[in-house]
């Protein structure tokens, strides 16, 4: 009898521990299905721009920005996007994870790296650790704006032009489809690694393809110089918040899974104890049987 009351109540604990799980599921969905809306919504601006810097390029204007220029990396800066909240698997695991190794890339070039982090998850890591942190953005919710990215983008352009920072690394959850995501570290600053073409089809400007000269029949003003160059900003500007959308698809889809899973295992669980509650309380029954067929078989 004990041993069925007992079963009772873990079965019951498991049941509430499953509604919660699932409810968190559901609310993941949700939001993975609104942030992937956002990539959706944002893709469209950033093609255009990119046309345009490639028809720029193919109007004869000289890729010659601050942004674009590469020098020897004395000081790099690399920004960990990391979530605020847990139970999402192993989603913070596998970016501190490469946060790690491209800090040591960095360092092993002779560079002198500082860590800022965007999360709490991953400050917390790198708190526990001793791992010097340069900055810490925890205004970021798993809905990101683009005024607070944005304020964010312009203290890089400026410390980028100003000589304080030779490179600007990112490390977030890439989001490629719903089945395949992984953490990468990708250079946001400079802007190219190599000189962009000019006045070449078929060149590239920030890593898109120019239209061919041909092609392109415009009256610019002011002149394509002007315009590539104000248009430069605004490209790092757009390419770093798609860059901290990406990150918060991930987490949701992380997130979605990982409370999916704890959902079946949960489930599982519950059907094992079920099946352990029947046969203790099937033995219990026996056991009753046989103490009245006792007593009976005492009284004759």
């Amino acid at each position: 009898m004990a041993q069925a009351k007992v079963l009772i109540k873990r079965r019951k604990s498991v049941r509430n521990t499953e509604k919660i799980t699932r409810t968190m599921e559901m609310v993941s969905t949700v939001k993975y299905k609104q942030s992937y809306g956002r990539i959706a919504s944002s893709g469209p601006y950033q093609e255009k721009l990119r046309e345009l810097m490639a028809d720029l390029a193919g109007a004869g204007a000289r890729a010659s920005h601050p942004l674009l220029e590469s020098r020897e990396v004395r000081r790099s800066l690399i920004l960990l996007l990391t979530s605020n909240r847990g139970l999402c698997g192993a989603y913070n695991a596998n970016l501190i994870a490469t946060a790690r190794e491209r800090l040591e890339l960095e360092r092993g070039e002779g560079a002198e790296a500082t860590l800022e982090i965007v999360g709490k998850k991953g400050a917390q890591y790198f708190r526990f650790i001793g791992q010097p942190i340069g900055a810490e953005h925890h205004h970021f919710s798993d809905r990101p704006r683009f005024p607070d990215v944005n304020a964010l983008a312009e203290d890089y352009i400026e410390r980028y032009t100003t000589g304080e920072i030779d490179r600007v690394v990112i490390v977030y959850q890439k989001f490629f489809s719903a089945g395949r995501q992984r953490p990468v570290a990708e250079v946001l600053l400079p802007l190219v690694a190599e000189s962009v073409a000019e006045e070449t089809a078929g060149g590239t400007v920030a890593g898109v393809a120019a239209a061919p000269r041909g092609e392109v029949d415009y009256i610019y003003s002011p002149d394509p110089d002007s315009l590539m160059r104000e248009l430069m900003p605004a490209y790092f500007k757009t390419t770093m918040y798609n860059d901290f959308l990406h990150a918060a698809v991930g987490e949701h889809l992380a997130r979605m899974v990982a409370m999916k899973n704890a959902t079946d295992a949960a489930n599982k669980l519950i059907r094992t104890l079920t099946r352990m509650y029947n046969r203790a309380r099937q033995s219990q029954i026996t056991n009753e049987i046989a103490e009245l067929m006792g007593g009976v078989e005492a009284l004759k």
